[in-house]
């Protein structure tokens, strides 16, 4: 077995000043970093105090990058950017980094012809071999004559000089949709350095796309996954390096940021040894890969906690009313309500300033702030979590503030709203805290409406976003659905679905279904929870086999459906040519309707609870896979028109 990967990321990849990124690399666990030069510039720190500030973190310096522009059709010009490399060296000699990044030339005055190319990065590692050093050669996608990995490994194929290698970096193979299995043609030895970025789907300038919108892996589209097994496959043995240009990243926490950084090459390994056993390779050519414990079963949510505080107690409790759920105990101590529909469980956090549930939480934001899924090994989640540094937090029960609760991890997935997952005995014990009410003779026979939940959907500030899609795929192996933008009659919103197939012991089929929908900003004083949406955002949709029999059980609750505009069913009628009586039927229940290739969708909505939170109950017809995102314009707006 080769030996284990070794983690590095690239300063520019975080905000702040040299010194606050080098202390967060360390803190996060990565082993050593790329030295941006400008970052180094801008610096108070000579190269041997920073080497001595790495030294004491136990950190390495494993590559000074980049160095721009050195080939050149004029020869004087070329002449002073040698004299311009060595005093890179003199810097790198200081700082004990024995490799310079040289990147292919995007000028108008980059050499075009491969034998005079050749010659001059043969020159440069020439003089970089007599003091000890290394070139990394990498082909920028927008580079002038070399824009791919190809062609800059055939370069330094042809200058066949020990102190030349290439630089693999996916963003620049990958953004071009280039295929990267030619990677296992070179040689291990000579791929000097590795650089690794994710990407979401972009229609834009590639040079811009790099600039502003790579991602960790896990938190983009790209398939780095087969893309590292090539890497592998060639025996590259040097450290897996994450360079990322984010605007969102540079102005995000750097410890925040570098702790998900290195939690996105521990999930990419994973990911990377799942395809090599795919394709039965021999894993023992290369680095040995980080082999997080496995997932274990989950068998579908089953319990809820909202967060409404005493001032929007009864908006909530009415809107659980009229949707079937059934007050059936209170909290001995806190005050906390228990409601029930069939196998479903919410509690509803009344206290003052939701002291229990979301300390400091703002009187007129009810929010969904825990998600309980049922798990026969919660332990085995925990420690899965904890291997990939996600931390996994105590979990106490209401008025016994000393006691840890059993048999439950929880996960925080946004500031707001934990993931908990509960064991087989979690419910005896919350329920031991409850005084329970008799149960009237009029529920003991009532035939659940609801089977489930469907999904929840969580409002996500934006500079959170990228941490939890990585959270959710790493640990939960979640798939990332398409990325929509959203527009509806308060602007225009970033949506994105993620999905989790489980199988309960019943042998039915309930997915985890996760929707993030980004929210810029926060409300005022309270920056961990998101912004409130004009309309809402956050909300719970319960799935159920007959929407029409649900809308008409929720109205004899006293349920008010939406009015939705005559408009929307005309149009129905128009895309799919729907009967007039089933559009009938919809309009007086405010059902709305989708379709795609695998099925239909039928749902409908509550009106907003506070600023944020509503309801949706929803019936999936054949194998629909959306959420029906075509109709959130219209949906908004009715519930507006409600709100008055």
């Amino acid at each position: 077995m080769g030996r284990q990967v070794r983690t590095s990321v690239a300063t520019v990849s975080l905000s702040g000043s040299l010194e606050e990124k080098v202390t967060a690399i360390a803190a996060a666990g990565f082993d050593g970093f790329e030295v941006f030069e400008p970052d180094f510039v801008s610096s108070p720190w000579s190269p041997r105090e920073l080497a001595s500030r790495a030294a004491d973190l136990g950190l390495t310096l494993d590559l000074y990058q980049p160095f721009r522009d050195l080939d050149s059709v004029d020869d004087t010009t070329f002449a002073r950017n040698l004299i311009r490399a060595e005093r890179k060296f003199d810097i790198m000699e200081q700082l004990g980094c024995d490799t310079l990044l040289v990147c292919s030339s995007p000028l108008p005055e980059a050499v075009r012809d491969d034998a005079r190319l050749t010659e001059q990065l043969h020159t440069l590692a020439e003089r970089a071999h007599s003091r000890g050093l290394r070139i990394a050669y990498e082909a920028l996608a927008w580079g002038t004559h070399v824009n791919t990995y190809r062609h800059a490994w055939k370069i330094v194929q042809d200058a066949d000089h020990p102190a030349l290698g290439t630089c693999l970096d996916s963003f620049h193979i990958l953004s071009r949709g280039d295929d990267p299995s030619g990677i296992r043609d070179i040689p291990g030895a000579k791929i000097f350095f590795l650089q690794l970025a994710d990407a979401p789907r972009m229609s834009m300038d590639i040079l811009q796309w790099s600039r502003h919108h790579r991602n960790f892996p896990g938190q983009g589209n790209f398939d780095l996954a087969t893309f590292g097994a090539h890497v592998q496959a060639a025996g590259y043995t040097g450290p897996w390096s994450l360079e990322i240009f984010n605007d969102t990243f540079r102005q995000s926490s750097t410890g925040r940021t570098a702790a998900d950084a290195h939690r996105s090459l521990l999930y990419l390994q994973e990911e990377v040894a799942r395809v090599q056993a795919e394709r039965g390779e021999d894993t023992g050519r290369g680095l040995t890969l980080f082999e997080p414990p496995p997932r274990a079963p989950l068998e579908g949510i089953v319990s809820l906690r909202l967060a409404a505080g005493p001032g929007k107690d009864s908006d909530l409790r009415q809107a659980l009313q009229h949707i079937g759920f059934r007050l059936v105990g209170r909290h001995r101590s806190h005050d906390l309500q228990l409601w029930r529909h069939g196998r479903m469980t919410i509690v509803v956090d009344a206290t003052a300033g939701t002291v229990w549930t979301a300390p400091g939480l703002p009187a007129h934001l009810p929010v969904l702030t825990q998600i309980g899924i049922r798990s026969s090994d919660p332990d085995a989640w925990g420690e899965r979590a904890a291997a990939l540094e996600v931390p996994v937090h105590e979990v106490l029960l209401p008025g016994v503030d000393t006691a840890p609760e059993s048999d439950v991890v929880r996960l925080k997935i946004t500031d707001a709203t934990s993931l908990d997952l509960r064991g087989p005995g979690s419910a005896a014990s919350w329920q031991s805290a409850f005084d329970l009410y008799p149960t009237e003779s009029r529920w003991q026979d009532e035939v659940p409406v609801f089977t489930g939940v469907d999904h929840v959907a969580l409002a996500v500030p934006s500079d959170n976003w990228d941490g939890i899609m990585l959270l959710l795929r790493s640990v939960f192996a979640m798939a990332p659905h398409e990325g929509l933008d959203v527009t509806d009659a308060v602007g225009m919103m970033r949506s994105q679905a993620l999905t989790m197939d489980q199988t309960g012991a019943d042998g039915v089929d309930r997915p985890l279904r996760i929707s993030l929908n980004m929210v810029p900003g926060a409300v005022s004083g309270n920056s961990h929870i998101a912004a409130a949406r004009r309309g809402g955002i956050s909300h719970v949709a319960f799935s159920c086999t007959d929407i029409f029999t649900a809308a008409a059980t929720m109205q004899s609750n006293g349920f008010e459906p939406l009015v939705i505009s005559p408009n929307y069913y005309d149009d129905l009628e128009a895309r799919f040519g729907l009967s007039r009586e089933l559009l009938d039927r919809m309009s007086g229940s405010g059902i709305m309707y989708d379709r795609d290739a695998h099925g239909e969708f039928f749902h409908l909505f509550t009106q907003t609870v506070g600023a944020d939170l509503f309801f949706e109950v929803v019936q999936r017809v054949g194998g629909y896979e959306g959420y029906g995102d075509a109709n959130s314009a219209m949906r908004l707006a009715a519930q507006l028109r409600a709100a008055g």
